[in-house]
């Protein structure tokens, strides 16, 4: 189905999926051009701004395109969307951090420490909020204001909680379930 459903693609968003296809590829298998063929997830700062840029792109960007709409009329909103998946990048980052240490992968959790950590993802979810309250000014919409804010307050209360409760069940269940619960929140609170 995803193959025959290229066929229906614009030209844009066909090249920005080819973009996307790569970064996944090189971030998972050995592409990039060093002596050793190292895979862009193991350079750790580097793999953070991948992660949260491909999937900036594809929750934002790409349906943009697909409406046929304009990115310059909707800068916040790509903003908005980095902040929102960068909290969520560094939590795993921290989930990951001894593994990665152990594989000499300097995340930012290893570089600045998990306190640091906390509070980089603290001013990114203060970020997002902000950048909600600017977007809103620009396209009044009170049932997309309260998503998000909604959204930053979950995400922070799950923060919290991986915080004091660490486990593979809490990230994957409620740090991965930001972005479907933030999605969920737009669409039921359209008015």
């Amino acid at each position: 189905m995803c193959i025959g459903s290229l066929f229906w693609l614009s030209g844009r968003i066909f090249l920005a999926c080819i973009v996307l296809g790569v970064l996944s590829f090189a971030y998972s298998l050995p592409m990039l051009p060093f002596k050793d063929k190292r895979r862009i997830r193991d350079f750790g700062w580097i793999k953070i701004l991948v992660l949260t840029s491909v999937w900036t792109i594809v929750t934002s960007m790409l349906p943009m395109l697909y409406w046929d709409k304009s990115l310059y009329d909707y800068p916040f909103e790509i903003v908005m969307r980095f902040a929102f998946m960068f909290t969520l990048c560094v939590a795993f980052d921290i989930r990951d951090m001894q593994t990665d240490l152990e594989a000499d992968i300097f995340t930012i959790p290893n570089l600045i420490g998990i306190k640091n950590s906390y509070r980089l993802m603290n001013a990114s979810i203060v970020l997002f909020s902000i950048l909600s309250i600017i977007q809103y000014f620009r396209y009044q919409s009170v049932s997309r204001l309260i998503a998000d804010l909604l959204t930053a307050l979950i995400t922070k209360l799950v923060i919290d909680y991986t915080r004091k409760y660490p486990s593979d069940k809490a990230y994957l269940g409620l740090v991965d379930g930001m972005m479907l619960l933030y999605g969920i929140l737009v669409l039921l609170l359209r008015v």
